[in-house]
């Protein structure tokens, strides 16, 4: 295992557990982050559509407990079936993995990626240049802004844990906006010194416990996305998995917006591959009514079978140095996944809910700025308060002030749950005047 049980802040002494407390440090990470508002709050962000659709989808905090489970599952089947090579690469340590599932999300901002776009643009407009990402977000959230004790910022969590959240251990790539490292990274400049608490910043390479939530994340919002919008009507996975015409329009569509993408190139120029593997998962072909007990079933049969399946597909390698994945499942996953936004996410119905978004978020993140920029604490949510006031007492030369103010603005907007944005802007903007007697933060 990569990295250690050593908190940033240790007030309770020992291995930084309460007097009598028998559960050991990652079991007391995982519990912190379990029971935390940020974990709470996800139940009002978006997975792929909103949360306040008609239909069950999946949010973020089912998304997130279902990706623990499946990442705690895999970490014991991996220390189970390798126990030799485990040992070799470090250790494994499956409440580590746990708690870094339950994290991985929390820096998801109300309606997902919609408005991690447009808090990226604000940002660099406004002078940060390392912008918005959710992946850093939520390390910022985990060692700065959740609220655990008066006497420290963030969760105080092991550097393990802290390693396991960072699946894209850079700061971001300036220049090259191009580049893996542009669009995906864990860290903010602002938060670099918890970074280096957390690792080396040499090693690029995300640890065996990073790795194995990483590939749950996968398996987990492949399959449930797909079982998602198979029963909302919105999938047609029988005729993908009987019309050739359809799979090849598919294709077609798919390397027309992505022509390097080497998983729509195998399927191309192996459509039975897929089509095959599409009729023998979900071989439903009509035979059970939409919506049945029965139809539910299956699907629920179907989706346990295929998430069996991945987990069995990867294994620890020393050659490799951490997980080693079975190259047909990987590019199944990337089939399904392609599947879910062919059909859901490009929807133009889904394309009108984003543009009002994009609006919501755009103008709370001014609002907030302006806020803090002009001392208005009438306007500033009650949580930021301390945090402002120890900011603004910085002498105005000290570097990094302004910066901070405006990371705070976004802070305060990315801090929302879907229905609290919705909320705010209707009254900030006059839309509606809400009631003198609403709770306001």
């Amino acid at each position: 295992m990569s990295g250690k049980d050593e908190r940033q802040y240790n007030p309770f002494g020992g291995k930084g557990n309460k007097p009598g407390d028998r559960r050991n440090p990652f079991q007391v990470d995982r519990d912190r982050i379990l029971y935390s508002s940020a974990f709470r709050r996800l139940a009002q962000v978006t997975q792929v559509v909103t949360a306040q659709e008609g239909h069950v989808f999946h949010n973020r905090l089912t998304h997130s407990l279902k990706v623990a489970q499946v990442a705690k599952r895999l970490a014991e089947s991996l220390i189970a079936k390798q126990p030799e090579i485990t040992e070799k690469l470090g250790g494994i340590e499956p409440d580590v993995v746990e708690a870094a599932a339950l994290a991985h999300d929390l820096g998801h901002p109300p309606f997902g990626h919609t408005a991690e776009e447009e808090l990226d643009e604000c940002a660099i407009k406004h002078g940060l240049s390392d912008g918005f990402e959710g992946n850093a977000q939520s390390f910022r959230i985990l060692t700065k802004l959740a609220i655990h004790r008066i006497d420290y910022c963030g969760l105080n969590l092991t550097r393990a844990t802290l390693n396991a959240v960072l699946k894209y251990p850079w700061l971001r790539d300036r220049q090259n906006p191009q580049s893996k490292q542009y669009r995906k990274y864990s860290v903010y400049d602002l938060d670099y010194q918890a970074f280096l608490f957390a690792r080396n910043p040499q090693d690029e390479n995300q640890t065996i416990e990073a790795s194995i939530m990483d590939f749950a994340d996968d398996i987990t919002y492949s399959v449930h996305d797909l079982e998602d919008f198979y029963l909302a009507g919105l999938i047609p996975l029988e005729l993908l998995a009987t019309d050739r015409d359809e799979l090849n329009r598919f294709v077609e569509e798919w390397l027309r917006e992505r022509p390097n993408d080497k998983v729509a190139k195998v399927v191309e120029a192996n459509p039975s591959r897929f089509q095959n593997f599409l009729d023998a998962t979900y071989n439903l072909r009509g035979q059970y009514r939409p919506g049945s007990f029965e139809q539910k079933a299956q699907i629920k049969r179907i989706s346990s079978q295929l998430i069996q399946t991945y987990i069995a597909s990867v294994q620890l390698s020393l050659t490799y140095g951490g997980l080693q994945y079975d190259q047909t499942k990987k590019e199944e996953l990337k089939f399904l996944q392609r599947i879910v936004w062919a059909y859901v996410i490009s929807n133009p119905r889904l394309a009108t809910q984003r543009y009002g978004q994009k609006r919501i978020i755009k103008t709370l993140f001014e609002m907030y700025l302006e806020a803090i920029q002009k001392r208005d604490l009438s306007l500033i949510p009650v949580r930021f308060i301390k945090e402002y006031l120890e900011l603004d007492e910085q002498p105005k030369q000290v570097e990094n002030v302004d910066q901070e103010k405006t990371r705070m603005a976004i802070d305060v907007v990315a801090n929302l749950s879907e229905a609290e944005a919705v909320l705010k802007f209707r009254r900030l903007t006059g839309v509606s005047q809400g009631s003198f007697l609403d709770y306001w933060e």
